[in-house]
């Protein structure tokens, strides 16, 4: 594929693959990506195999070059660490994210600034106290307590998601607590003291992105988001071809 295929600018393209057992993904498995499925049960070897293939495959198809050829580099901009920073292809005109769950694989790749993206799925309702009090600043939660009960689990999903999003791109993670961070409007903002913790100036913009129903997905960009493409990848291994639509989906204009 063409390099200059990336998406363009205000452009984000977004992968949704299920998790599934493919044989043929197995040999785009690195040593240390083997050496991770060690311990683990069948279901978490199925998601690790899905997520670590499928980002070979989806970025051989802008970059040009075979699967197997992909280096994707996960050192940690803030400690050093070789293995968990936001994953990258040094060099490579555009930038990725990447969340799953225990049923899909979210990618999503722009071709202009950094981007960051989480999927996740509707908490139980019994759990939804606990994880609000945990996940949302002092503003978020009094606005959520009067929300009426049946509109709290997708409420509290949407914020969670967003939230996620966003330390994804910063690379922060878990450094910034997710109740000091705020993301009621279209761009996130802290509301901690802590001088150690900011946001990429100008702050990021926030999108949501259509997923499964049960789910909740959203990017966060250091440039606005016009429109995202929702692409498919097929199980096969190709060689380097153009991303493919999703049957009967336009793309779709973004909205926070």
């Amino acid at each position: 594929m063409d390099p200059a295929a990336a998406p363009a600018p205000r452009t984000c393209d977004v992968w949704l693959v299920p998790v599934r057992r493919r044989e043929a993904w197995t040999r785009l498995l690195t040593v240390p990506d083997q050496e991770q499925l060690v311990g683990l049960d069948a279901l978490a070897t199925d998601v690790h195999l899905t997520s670590r293939a499928a980002q070979r495959l989806i970025l051989s198809r802008y970059l040009g070059t075979a699967p197997e050829d992909v280096v994707v580099e996960r050192g940690c901009d803030r400690c050093g660490d070789p293995q968990h920073g936001r994953p990258h292809v040094a060099g490579a005109a555009l930038d990725y994210s990447v969340s799953h769950t225990r049923a899909w694989v979210l990618v999503a790749v722009v071709g202009d600034g950094r981007v960051g993206v989480n999927l996740d799925v509707r908490p139980a309702d019994r759990d939804l106290d606990d994880l609000a009090a945990a996940a949302l600043t002092r503003a978020e939660h009094h606005a959520w307590r009067r929300l009426p009960a049946r509109d709290r689990a997708d409420a509290l999903l949407a914020s969670w998601t967003r939230k996620e999003a966003t330390t994804k791109l910063t690379g922060h993670g878990l450094a910034i607590p997710l109740r000091d961070l705020d993301v009621t409007g279209p761009r996130p903002s802290l509301v901690t003291a802590d001088p150690s913790v900011r946001l990429p100036h100008p702050r990021p913009y926030l999108t949501h992105v259509p997923a499964p129903a049960g789910y909740s997905a959203a990017l966060a960009t250091t440039t606005h988001v016009d429109q995202v493409r929702h692409l498919r990848l097929p199980d096969e291994i190709p060689d380097a071809a153009p991303p493919r639509r999703l049957a009967g989906a336009a793309a779709a204009p973004a909205r926070c």
